[in-house]
Protein backbone atom coordinates (compact mmCIF):
# COMPACT_ATOMS: atom_id res chain seq x y z
CA UNK A 1 0.00 0.00 0.00
CA UNK A 2 3.15 2.45 -0.48
CA UNK A 3 1.55 3.63 -3.53
CA UNK A 4 -1.27 4.70 -1.66
CA UNK A 5 -0.70 7.92 -0.19
CA UNK A 6 -3.37 10.26 2.26
CA UNK A 7 -4.47 13.49 0.01
CA UNK A 8 -6.97 14.70 2.48
CA UNK A 9 -8.00 14.36 6.22
CA UNK A 10 -11.56 15.92 7.83
CA UNK A 11 -11.77 15.42 11.74
CA UNK A 12 -14.97 14.26 12.85
CA UNK A 13 -17.15 16.13 16.43
CA UNK A 14 -17.56 12.52 17.57
CA UNK A 15 -16.78 8.90 16.27
CA UNK A 16 -18.66 7.08 14.06
CA UNK A 17 -19.55 3.44 13.95
CA UNK A 18 -18.78 0.62 11.28
CA UNK A 19 -22.54 1.50 9.97
CA UNK A 20 -22.00 4.80 9.65
CA UNK A 21 -20.38 5.62 6.19
CA UNK A 22 -21.53 4.93 2.80
CA UNK A 23 -21.69 6.56 -0.64
CA UNK A 24 -23.68 8.46 -3.20
CA UNK A 25 -23.20 6.56 -6.66
CA UNK A 26 -24.14 10.17 -8.86
CA UNK A 27 -25.16 9.23 -12.52
CA UNK A 28 -23.74 12.56 -13.86
CA UNK A 29 -21.18 13.51 -11.28
CA UNK A 30 -18.79 12.70 -9.04
CA UNK A 31 -19.53 10.27 -6.50
CA UNK A 32 -19.75 11.53 -3.17
CA UNK A 33 -19.40 10.11 0.75
CA UNK A 34 -21.58 10.27 3.46
CA UNK A 35 -20.16 9.57 6.94
CA UNK A 36 -22.12 10.61 10.46
CA UNK A 37 -21.22 10.47 13.56
CA UNK A 38 -22.89 9.15 16.44
CA UNK A 39 -24.21 12.85 18.02
CA UNK A 40 -26.43 13.82 15.07
CA UNK A 41 -23.72 15.56 12.91
CA UNK A 42 -24.11 13.99 9.04
CA UNK A 43 -21.65 15.34 6.60
CA UNK A 44 -21.46 15.03 2.85
CA UNK A 45 -17.92 15.04 0.86
CA UNK A 46 -16.79 15.06 -2.56
CA UNK A 47 -14.10 16.23 -5.09
CA UNK A 48 -15.30 19.64 -6.81
CA UNK A 49 -13.67 21.69 -9.38
CA UNK A 50 -11.60 24.71 -8.28
CA UNK A 51 -9.31 26.82 -10.36
CA UNK A 52 -8.40 23.79 -12.55
CA UNK A 53 -8.09 21.74 -9.77
CA UNK A 54 -9.98 18.92 -7.59
CA UNK A 55 -10.56 20.41 -4.24
CA UNK A 56 -11.94 17.88 -1.32
CA UNK A 57 -14.71 19.47 0.11
CA UNK A 58 -16.85 19.17 3.26
CA UNK A 59 -20.59 20.35 4.01
CA UNK A 60 -22.37 19.05 7.05
CA UNK A 61 -26.02 18.42 6.14
CA UNK A 62 -29.24 19.30 8.40
CA UNK A 63 -31.26 16.32 8.55
CA UNK A 64 -34.77 16.92 9.07
CA UNK A 65 -36.84 14.74 12.25
CA UNK A 66 -33.47 13.70 14.40
CA UNK A 67 -34.06 15.37 17.28
CA UNK A 68 -31.68 16.48 19.92
CA UNK A 69 -30.19 14.37 21.81
CA UNK A 70 -30.58 11.38 19.29
CA UNK A 71 -28.11 9.29 18.31
CA UNK A 72 -27.43 7.95 14.86
CA UNK A 73 -26.72 4.35 14.66
CA UNK A 74 -26.54 3.37 10.91
CA UNK A 75 -26.23 4.72 7.29
CA UNK A 76 -26.48 3.67 3.77
CA UNK A 77 -28.34 4.72 0.13
CA UNK A 78 -28.62 4.23 -3.34
CA UNK A 79 -29.56 5.99 -6.58
CA UNK A 80 -33.21 4.25 -8.17
CA UNK A 81 -32.05 5.72 -11.90
CA UNK A 82 -29.12 4.68 -13.75
CA UNK A 83 -29.22 7.95 -15.85
CA UNK A 84 -30.32 10.37 -13.19
CA UNK A 85 -29.78 11.24 -9.87
CA UNK A 86 -32.77 9.74 -7.81
CA UNK A 87 -30.98 8.99 -4.12
CA UNK A 88 -32.70 7.58 -0.95
CA UNK A 89 -30.68 8.02 2.06
CA UNK A 90 -31.80 5.42 4.87
CA UNK A 91 -30.46 6.80 8.55
CA UNK A 92 -31.70 4.74 11.81
CA UNK A 93 -31.42 6.98 14.83
CA UNK A 94 -32.09 5.93 18.78
CA UNK A 95 -33.27 8.56 21.52
CA UNK A 96 -33.91 8.47 24.63
CA UNK A 97 -38.21 9.46 25.11
CA UNK A 98 -38.08 9.41 28.74
CA UNK A 99 -35.04 10.71 30.88
CA UNK A 100 -36.84 9.73 34.11
CA UNK A 101 -36.85 6.04 32.99
CA UNK A 102 -34.43 5.69 30.33
CA UNK A 103 -36.53 3.96 27.90
CA UNK A 104 -35.64 4.32 24.33
CA UNK A 105 -37.55 4.53 20.84
CA UNK A 106 -35.49 3.69 17.42
CA UNK A 107 -36.40 5.05 13.84
CA UNK A 108 -35.77 4.50 10.34
CA UNK A 109 -35.82 8.12 8.70
CA UNK A 110 -35.72 7.29 5.06
CA UNK A 111 -35.19 10.63 2.89
CA UNK A 112 -35.79 11.03 -0.84
CA UNK A 113 -36.87 13.37 -3.52
CA UNK A 114 -39.24 11.52 -5.16
CA UNK A 115 -38.78 12.33 -8.78
CA UNK A 116 -35.49 12.21 -10.80
CA UNK A 117 -33.14 15.19 -11.11
CA UNK A 118 -29.86 15.74 -13.49
CA UNK A 119 -28.61 18.21 -10.40
CA UNK A 120 -27.92 16.44 -6.83
CA UNK A 121 -29.22 18.41 -4.38
CA UNK A 122 -28.65 17.20 -0.86
CA UNK A 123 -30.09 19.49 1.18
CA UNK A 124 -33.46 19.16 -0.93
CA UNK A 125 -33.46 15.18 0.04
CA UNK A 126 -32.55 15.79 3.80
CA UNK A 127 -35.73 17.61 4.00
CA UNK A 128 -38.07 15.09 2.69
CA UNK A 129 -38.33 12.60 5.44
CA UNK A 130 -40.31 9.40 6.23
CA UNK A 131 -40.31 8.53 9.39
CA UNK A 132 -40.85 4.59 10.31
CA UNK A 133 -40.89 3.63 14.18
CA UNK A 134 -38.95 0.18 15.21
CA UNK A 135 -40.16 -2.15 17.81
CA UNK A 136 -36.17 -3.48 17.98
CA UNK A 137 -32.83 -1.81 18.40
CA UNK A 138 -31.16 -1.57 14.65
CA UNK A 139 -27.76 -2.71 13.83
CA UNK A 140 -26.91 -2.64 9.84
CA UNK A 141 -29.08 -0.67 7.29
CA UNK A 142 -28.33 -1.89 3.62
CA UNK A 143 -30.29 -2.68 0.70
CA UNK A 144 -30.25 -5.00 -2.65
CA UNK A 145 -32.37 -5.78 -5.26
CA UNK A 146 -36.15 -7.10 -5.40
CA UNK A 147 -36.16 -9.41 -8.54
CA UNK A 148 -39.24 -11.14 -9.08
CA UNK A 149 -39.02 -13.85 -12.28
CA UNK A 150 -42.46 -14.77 -14.06
CA UNK A 151 -42.52 -16.79 -17.53
CA UNK A 152 -38.82 -16.51 -17.35
CA UNK A 153 -38.65 -13.11 -17.29
CA UNK A 154 -37.74 -10.82 -14.83
CA UNK A 155 -41.25 -8.73 -14.11
CA UNK A 156 -39.76 -6.80 -10.88
CA UNK A 157 -36.53 -5.37 -10.34
CA UNK A 158 -36.30 -2.28 -7.44
CA UNK A 159 -34.64 -1.71 -4.79
CA UNK A 160 -35.37 -2.53 -1.23
CA UNK A 161 -34.00 -1.51 2.11
CA UNK A 162 -32.66 -4.31 4.50
CA UNK A 163 -32.41 -3.79 8.08
CA UNK A 164 -31.46 -5.99 11.16
CA UNK A 165 -32.75 -6.06 14.45
CA UNK A 166 -32.00 -6.91 17.79
CA UNK A 167 -34.90 -9.61 17.44
CA UNK A 168 -32.31 -11.30 15.45
CA UNK A 169 -34.44 -10.96 11.94
CA UNK A 170 -33.99 -9.25 8.89
CA UNK A 171 -36.27 -6.37 7.87
CA UNK A 172 -37.23 -5.47 4.53
CA UNK A 173 -38.89 -1.86 3.24
CA UNK A 174 -40.11 -1.66 -0.16
CA UNK A 175 -41.62 1.43 -1.23
CA UNK A 176 -45.28 2.18 -2.27
CA UNK A 177 -44.79 4.57 -5.05
CA UNK A 178 -48.56 5.23 -5.31
CA UNK A 179 -48.32 6.58 -1.91
CA UNK A 180 -44.67 7.91 -1.62
CA UNK A 181 -44.61 5.30 1.28
CA UNK A 182 -41.80 2.73 2.47
CA UNK A 183 -43.68 -0.19 4.34
CA UNK A 184 -42.28 -3.16 5.91
CA UNK A 185 -43.09 -5.76 3.71
CA UNK A 186 -42.97 -9.90 4.68
CA UNK A 187 -39.93 -12.23 3.44
CA UNK A 188 -42.02 -14.37 1.28
CA UNK A 189 -39.56 -13.39 -1.77
CA UNK A 190 -36.92 -13.45 0.77
CA UNK A 191 -36.72 -17.00 2.34
CA UNK A 192 -33.21 -17.38 3.58
CA UNK A 193 -33.94 -14.12 5.82
CA UNK A 194 -35.35 -17.16 8.92
CA UNK A 195 -34.51 -16.08 12.21
CA UNK A 196 -31.26 -16.43 13.68
CA UNK A 197 -29.46 -17.34 17.00
CA UNK A 198 -28.60 -13.57 17.94
CA UNK A 199 -28.68 -10.26 16.14
CA UNK A 200 -27.12 -10.07 12.36
CA UNK A 201 -24.33 -7.64 12.91
CA UNK A 202 -23.56 -7.95 8.96
CA UNK A 203 -25.13 -8.93 5.55
CA UNK A 204 -24.23 -9.39 1.97
CA UNK A 205 -25.63 -10.29 -0.92
CA UNK A 206 -24.57 -11.39 -4.61
CA UNK A 207 -26.53 -11.89 -7.16
CA UNK A 208 -25.54 -14.41 -10.03
CA UNK A 209 -26.20 -16.04 -13.33
CA UNK A 210 -28.33 -13.06 -14.75
CA UNK A 211 -30.08 -12.83 -11.06
CA UNK A 212 -31.63 -15.73 -11.71
CA UNK A 213 -29.55 -16.71 -8.09
CA UNK A 214 -29.05 -15.01 -4.63
CA UNK A 215 -26.37 -15.59 -2.74
CA UNK A 216 -26.58 -14.58 1.10
CA UNK A 217 -24.49 -14.42 3.38
CA UNK A 218 -24.98 -13.27 6.85
CA UNK A 219 -22.98 -13.05 10.65
CA UNK A 220 -23.98 -12.52 13.79
CA UNK A 221 -23.25 -11.67 17.34
CA UNK A 222 -22.59 -15.14 18.60
CA UNK A 223 -20.28 -15.79 15.98
CA UNK A 224 -22.91 -18.03 13.36
CA UNK A 225 -22.82 -17.41 10.04
CA UNK A 226 -24.86 -18.55 6.75
CA UNK A 227 -24.37 -18.68 3.90
CA UNK A 228 -27.60 -19.62 1.44
CA UNK A 229 -28.43 -19.49 -2.22
CA UNK A 230 -31.86 -18.57 -3.65
CA UNK A 231 -33.33 -20.02 -7.02
CA UNK A 232 -34.91 -16.37 -7.47
CA UNK A 233 -36.83 -17.81 -10.40
CA UNK A 234 -38.81 -20.33 -8.10
CA UNK A 235 -37.53 -18.50 -4.80
CA UNK A 236 -36.75 -21.87 -3.54
CA UNK A 237 -33.28 -22.67 -1.28
CA UNK A 238 -30.59 -24.25 -3.46
CA UNK A 239 -28.26 -24.86 -0.65
CA UNK A 240 -28.18 -23.36 3.25
CA UNK A 241 -24.85 -23.97 5.18
CA UNK A 242 -23.71 -22.74 8.55
CA UNK A 243 -20.89 -22.19 11.16
CA UNK A 244 -20.19 -21.35 14.20
CA UNK A 245 -16.98 -18.88 14.92
CA UNK A 246 -15.82 -18.35 18.48
CA UNK A 247 -16.07 -14.04 19.29
CA UNK A 248 -18.12 -11.23 17.77
CA UNK A 249 -18.24 -11.27 13.91
CA UNK A 250 -17.63 -7.31 12.96
CA UNK A 251 -17.53 -7.67 8.94
CA UNK A 252 -18.09 -10.15 5.85
CA UNK A 253 -18.06 -9.97 2.41
CA UNK A 254 -18.62 -11.73 -0.50
CA UNK A 255 -16.64 -11.35 -3.97
CA UNK A 256 -16.15 -12.68 -7.08
CA UNK A 257 -12.72 -14.53 -7.92
CA UNK A 258 -11.66 -14.05 -11.16
CA UNK A 259 -8.92 -16.53 -10.38
CA UNK A 260 -11.17 -19.16 -9.76
CA UNK A 261 -13.36 -18.67 -13.03
CA UNK A 262 -10.50 -18.65 -15.07
CA UNK A 263 -8.86 -21.98 -13.58
CA UNK A 264 -12.27 -24.08 -13.55
CA UNK A 265 -12.06 -27.05 -15.35
CA UNK A 266 -15.63 -26.78 -16.78
CA UNK A 267 -17.51 -22.85 -17.57
CA UNK A 268 -18.94 -21.36 -14.24
CA UNK A 269 -21.06 -18.22 -13.73
CA UNK A 270 -19.19 -17.26 -11.06
CA UNK A 271 -16.14 -17.76 -8.61
CA UNK A 272 -16.55 -16.70 -5.53
CA UNK A 273 -15.28 -16.31 -1.89
CA UNK A 274 -15.91 -15.10 1.75
CA UNK A 275 -14.34 -12.91 3.72
CA UNK A 276 -15.67 -13.78 7.32
CA UNK A 277 -13.68 -10.97 9.66
CA UNK A 278 -13.73 -12.30 13.25
CA UNK A 279 -12.91 -9.08 16.02
CA UNK A 280 -10.33 -11.60 18.25
CA UNK A 281 -9.53 -14.79 16.22
CA UNK A 282 -7.63 -14.43 12.26
CA UNK A 283 -9.79 -13.52 9.58
CA UNK A 284 -11.42 -16.54 7.91
CA UNK A 285 -11.58 -16.77 3.90
CA UNK A 286 -14.39 -19.28 2.63
CA UNK A 287 -12.91 -20.24 -1.16
CA UNK A 288 -15.22 -21.23 -4.10
CA UNK A 289 -18.06 -21.47 -1.90
CA UNK A 290 -20.99 -21.77 -5.25
CA UNK A 291 -18.66 -25.13 -5.09
CA UNK A 292 -17.37 -25.99 -1.49
CA UNK A 293 -20.05 -24.19 0.73
CA UNK A 294 -18.21 -23.31 4.04
CA UNK A 295 -16.03 -26.38 3.81
CA UNK A 296 -12.94 -25.52 2.13
CA UNK A 297 -11.64 -22.06 4.14
CA UNK A 298 -7.85 -20.66 5.10
CA UNK A 299 -7.13 -19.04 8.30
CA UNK A 300 -5.43 -15.38 7.19
CA UNK A 301 -2.38 -14.62 9.66
CA UNK A 302 -2.38 -12.29 12.70
CA UNK A 303 0.77 -10.66 13.97
CA UNK A 304 -0.95 -9.22 16.94
CA UNK A 305 -3.76 -10.72 19.15
CA UNK A 306 -4.08 -7.64 21.26
CA UNK A 307 -5.66 -5.48 18.72
CA UNK A 308 -9.84 -6.29 17.39
CA UNK A 309 -10.29 -6.59 13.55
CA UNK A 310 -13.31 -4.27 12.82
CA UNK A 311 -13.81 -3.97 9.10
CA UNK A 312 -12.11 -5.64 5.85
CA UNK A 313 -12.36 -4.92 2.30
CA UNK A 314 -11.24 -6.64 -1.25
CA UNK A 315 -10.17 -4.92 -3.85
CA UNK A 316 -6.79 -4.85 -6.44
CA UNK A 317 -5.14 -2.09 -4.76
CA UNK A 318 -1.57 -3.02 -6.93
CA UNK A 319 -3.35 -3.37 -10.13
CA UNK A 320 -1.96 -7.05 -10.65
CA UNK A 321 -5.23 -8.24 -11.72
CA UNK A 322 -5.62 -10.05 -8.66
CA UNK A 323 -7.55 -8.86 -5.30
CA UNK A 324 -6.29 -8.47 -2.16
CA UNK A 325 -8.15 -8.79 1.19
CA UNK A 326 -7.53 -5.13 4.04
CA UNK A 327 -8.22 -5.68 7.07
CA UNK A 328 -8.73 -2.43 9.73
CA UNK A 329 -8.07 -2.80 13.41
CA UNK A 330 -8.11 -0.98 16.78
CA UNK A 331 -4.36 -0.69 16.32
CA UNK A 332 -4.65 1.45 14.12
CA UNK A 333 -3.55 -0.42 11.33
CA UNK A 334 -5.00 -1.53 7.81
CA UNK A 335 -3.11 -5.34 6.92
CA UNK A 336 -3.22 -6.09 3.74
CA UNK A 337 -2.83 -9.84 2.64
CA UNK A 338 -2.00 -11.06 -0.75
CA UNK A 339 -2.24 -15.03 -2.55
CA UNK A 340 1.55 -15.94 -3.02
CA UNK A 341 1.75 -18.55 -5.69
CA UNK A 342 3.30 -20.75 -3.06
CA UNK A 343 2.82 -19.90 0.19
CA UNK A 344 -1.10 -18.80 -0.19
CA UNK A 345 -2.85 -15.98 1.33
CA UNK A 346 0.40 -13.97 3.30
CA UNK A 347 0.11 -10.48 5.66
CA UNK A 348 2.03 -8.37 2.93
CA UNK A 349 1.63 -5.00 4.69
CA UNK A 350 0.71 -2.69 7.01
CA UNK A 351 -0.88 1.02 6.89
CA UNK A 352 -0.52 2.84 10.30
CA UNK A 353 -3.15 5.96 10.94
CA UNK A 354 -3.43 8.25 13.90
CA UNK A 355 -6.41 6.15 15.50
CA UNK A 356 -8.40 3.17 15.57
CA UNK A 357 -9.99 1.93 12.03
CA UNK A 358 -13.61 1.44 11.76
CA UNK A 359 -14.52 1.09 8.58
CA UNK A 360 -13.44 1.31 4.71
CA UNK A 361 -14.70 1.93 1.24
CA UNK A 362 -13.21 2.03 -2.19
CA UNK A 363 -14.76 3.64 -4.90
CA UNK A 364 -13.75 6.48 -7.44
CA UNK A 365 -14.28 9.66 -6.26
CA UNK A 366 -13.02 11.87 -8.73
CA UNK A 367 -14.12 9.99 -11.55
CA UNK A 368 -10.56 9.43 -13.22
CA UNK A 369 -11.16 5.77 -12.93
CA UNK A 370 -8.96 5.08 -10.40
CA UNK A 371 -10.78 4.71 -7.10
CA UNK A 372 -9.75 6.06 -3.38
CA UNK A 373 -9.44 4.14 -0.52
CA UNK A 374 -11.64 6.13 2.16
CA UNK A 375 -11.39 5.04 6.18
CA UNK A 376 -13.26 5.94 8.41
CA UNK A 377 -11.17 5.92 11.86
CA UNK A 378 -12.38 7.11 15.11
CA UNK A 379 -11.37 10.63 14.85
CA UNK A 380 -11.99 11.59 11.57
CA UNK A 381 -11.87 10.34 7.53
CA UNK A 382 -8.69 9.63 5.81
CA UNK A 383 -8.70 9.92 2.00
CA UNK A 384 -5.88 7.35 0.35
CA UNK A 385 -5.27 8.47 -3.53
CA UNK A 386 -2.93 6.26 -5.46
CA UNK A 387 0.29 7.13 -7.12
CA UNK A 388 -0.30 9.00 -10.51
CA UNK A 389 3.33 7.88 -11.21
CA UNK A 390 2.52 4.26 -10.34
CA UNK A 391 -0.73 4.44 -11.79
CA UNK A 392 0.75 5.63 -15.04
CA UNK A 393 3.82 3.34 -15.21
CA UNK A 394 1.60 0.16 -14.76
CA UNK A 395 -1.20 1.69 -17.28
CA UNK A 396 1.78 1.93 -20.07
CA UNK A 397 2.81 -1.58 -19.05
CA UNK A 398 -0.35 -2.89 -19.71
CA UNK A 399 -0.76 -0.81 -22.76
CA UNK A 400 2.69 -2.30 -23.69
CA UNK A 401 0.65 -6.26 -23.02
CA UNK A 402 -2.17 -5.37 -25.77
CA UNK A 403 -0.59 -4.02 -28.40
CA UNK A 404 1.63 -6.77 -28.26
Amino acid sequence: MDQLEESHYFHLPSQGNIYTITHLEAANCPHKILVASLKRDIFCIEYQESGGCLIPTTKEVSFTYIPSGAEIISVDAFNKSATKNEFVIGITIIKNSNLLDSSFEYYLNIYSEWEESDDFNIDNIAQNCLNVELSFTPYQLTHTDLIIWENEQITTKEIVFLLSGSDNQIHIYREYTTDHLYKEVDKECFPEFIKTPSPVVWIDIYYNDNYSQRVTAMACECGYVRLTQVCVKTNKLSFNFSTKLNNYISHLRLYPDEKLISLAEKPVNCGLNLVVVNTILPPVLFQNVLVYGLSNYVSLPRHDYTCVLTCCQVADVDFDGEKEILVGNSSEEIMLYKRDPDKGWCLEELKMFASPIISMKYVDLIEDGVNELVVLSMKGVHFLQHDFTHVDRVLNEKIKLVNF
